[in-house]
């Protein structure tokens, strides 16, 4: 005798089975959906006429750190970065930033002071591990000098 007659469709397995494919899609979906609401790209922006403008501007920054021979050499102990510059007698703050690559939530930015013997040292609690975009300028912002640097490495020019 066949049995399978006798019993009503939810103790079946194959209605089941036909039922739990599309759920499982529609869970998959969803926590997609949240993850991506939750994880915007930090890499798109909105205005990118200005930021265009600005890539100009930036040049113009940077031709004047090469007119003047202004120069970094820096060096990479675990959390810190110790910056000598060349090509200038002032011991003025600078504006140090480190961006980084994919991760807008690691970017860094400080103002640093000259110590007696004329190095600018950055200290970081996190760890400096990645692709950055390093950028040093004056307080006045008259030149600058950036390059894109993977850390851990030991000493680099810029």
């Amino acid at each position: 005798m066949n049995t399978t007659k006798n019993k009503s469709w939810f103790k079946q397995f194959w209605p089941w089975f036909l039922i739990i494919l599309p759920m499982t899609a529609v869970v998959g979906a969803t926590s997609l959906l949240f993850t991506a609401i939750d994880n915007k790209p930090d890499m798109v922006v909105d205005d990118y006429y200005s930021e265009g403008k600005a890539i100009n501007e930036d040049r113009t920054l940077l031709n004047n750190a090469k007119k003047r021979n202004i120069g970094a050499d820096v060096e990479h102990h675990d959390k810190q970065l110790i910056v000598k510059l060349t090509g200038i007698d002032s011991k003025t703050p600078i504006n140090f930033s480190l961006h980084h690559s994919t991760l807008a939530a690691r970017d860094v930015s400080q103002l640093l002071t000259a110590d007696a013997a004329g190095s600018f040292r950055f200290e970081s609690e996190n760890d400096l591990n990645g692709k950055w975009m390093l950028r040093i300028e004056p307080f006045d912002k008259s030149w600058r000098l950036q390059k894109s640097i993977v850390l851990p490495t030991e000493n680099f020019s810029l």
